[in-house]
């Protein structure tokens, strides 16, 4: 193999499937990173056995010159090592020694046979079972994936449900205390429903370039998200992800709006006295609700803070008192992009809601559930 490249034009290959590389693996060739030269493209393939990205470059010009095609495994450390070198690289084999060549710079990395490294699946990617635009992707992972689960007990809360209907394609997740769900209006001519690792789905919706469609294939038990030039693929978790719409209110004791920012500023501030009574994770905080928004939290070991947030408007009862997790509040208020919120209350032992004063095209919601205090 020899070939000779534009720096740039490398990192990219490298950085897009550099981020599935876990480090801890039985399998040593797991840990590198397999490149495949063309005569007409690269391809850069990234896999921990759990999910793999493929990265795909065409040649179109003599940014790439291939003087000989072949297939190689590199060590992690390639990345690191291209970043520092000079624009220009030139790369060749001499069995599994490849040698570096750029300005006065001259390394010999040991790599692996590329004949030992997993096969990536030939799954059709000619009929997509969705397509969305990038930044509707970008939007429903950021809205819903932090809800998953951090337990093993229930593994299928661990990923995202993703169900095609007839007129929409809805995202939902939860862990049982919290949950967000965004639905994007539209038509599937295939309704199913499947459940995909939320880590591994935030984590590889970094390396996709958000101007370009996002394909999602679906193939027995493999998920596969095509986008321009980059594939990734990883496995579905097994089992029925749980009813979550029975747990969505359907009416109201009362709606406030308020904005978004100032709840937000003003949760941030209490809930550094929550926090330090439960380790920095988790506190509780209050909110009661008269004729403005307090928003406290005693701790008698730290002190106690309040803040005081005016409300835009309110209907049904003009008062309520609930108790919730810090945390959750704000997770969910930072999920969001809107001026003004609506706090739906339903009662102190149910689900509260926040979600977007004015719906925008994807329809989202964030639940929480309250906590009881003494």
């Amino acid at each position: 193999m020899k070939f000779e490249i534009n720096k740039e034009l490398l990192l990219e290959g490298f950085n897009k499937v550099v981020k599935v590389l876990g480090g801890k693996t039985s399998q040593p060739i797991l840990n590198g990173i397999l490149l495949e030269v063309e005569e007409d493209q690269l391809i850069f393939t990234g896999s921990d056995a759990t999910e793999t990205m493929r990265h795909c470059i065409p040649i179109v010009d003599q940014s790439i010159v291939v003087v000989q095609p072949g297939r190689i495994v590199f060590p992690r450390e390639i990345v690191d090592i291209t970043k520092k070198l000079n624009k220009k690289l030139t790369f060749s084999t001499n069995d599994f020694v490849v040698q570096i060549d750029s300005g006065k710079s001259h390394f010999e990395l040991n790599c692996l046979d590329a004949a030992e490294y997993p096969t990536f699946p030939a799954l059709s990617l000619t009929t997509p079972s969705v397509v969305l635009k990038g930044t509707e992707f970008s939007d429903c992972i950021k809205k819903t994936t932090f809800n998953a689960s951090d337990s093993p007990s229930r593994p299928i809360l661990q990923g995202v449900n993703v169900q095609l209907k007839k007129d929409c394609t809805e995202l939902v997740c939860t862990d049982s205390h919290r949950l967000g769900r965004v639905l994007i209006p539209h038509e599937n001519e295939h309704e199913l429903s499947i459940v995909v690792p939320a880590k591994l789905l935030d984590k590889s919706s970094k390396a996709f370039n958000l101007e370009l469609d996002i394909e999602i294939f679906v193939h027995e038990q493999n998920l596969m998200i095509k986008n321009g030039q980059t594939v990734y693929l990883t496995r579905l978790l097994d089992g029925k992800y749980p009813d979550t719409s029975r747990l969505i209110p359907a009416t109201s004791k009362s709606k406030m709006v308020v904005s978004r920012k100032e709840l937000l500023d003003g949760l941030e501030l209490v809930k550094e006295i929550a926090n330090s009574a439960d380790g920095n994770a988790n506190g509780i905080i209050k909110i009661e609700v008269k004729s403005e928004v307090s928003i406290s939290s005693f701790q008698a070991q730290r002190g106690k803070g309040k803040v005081d947030v005016a409300y835009d408007s309110i209907e049904g009862d003009g008062e309520f008192t609930l108790s919730c997790s810090a945390r959750y509040i704000i997770d969910a208020l930072k999920a969001m992009e809107t001026e003004y919120i609506t706090f739906q209350f339903n009662g102190t032992a149910s689900p509260f809601l926040l979600y977007p004063a004015d719906e925008g095209k994807i329809k989202e919601l964030q639940l929480v559930l309250p906590v009881r205090t003494a």
